[in-house]
């Protein structure tokens, strides 16, 4: 059972977890969504938090830290795949044809 106190720093944490599903998922439009309301929360908490919400901000801080992993892994699977696909395009604009310069078909002939 959670105190009502709490209940701003559970739903933060269990906000933060659906971050890290939409970001394994690579759900980024609806990432962006999750971060504007969790922005909100966040403005909405007190300053001083209650002692009786250690426990839900240790396990935020350790879930935002998997979302930022999680971010960078998806990274650099993007950037390598980005390289795959420059790779091929550089393989595939080896077989086309080349162009003569200089070389004009007058509409007019």
């Amino acid at each position: 059972m959670t105190d009502l106190s709490t209940e701003p720093y559970e739903a933060l944490a269990s906000l933060i977890e659906r971050q890290l599903q939409y970001v394994g998922e690579r759900r980024f439009e609806e990432l962006r969504t999750l971060d504007l309301i969790r922005e909100e929360l966040l403005n909405a908490l007190p300053d001083t938090p209650p002692a009786a919400a250690l426990e839900a901000l240790e396990r935020c801080s350790r879930l935002h830290k998997r979302v930022e992993i999680e971010l960078l892994r998806v990274r650099e699977m993007l950037l390598l795949e980005l390289s795959h696909v420059q790779r091929g395009q550089r393989a595939a604009h080896g077989y086309a044809p080349r162009r003569r310069d200089g070389l004009r078909i007058a509409a007019s002939a």
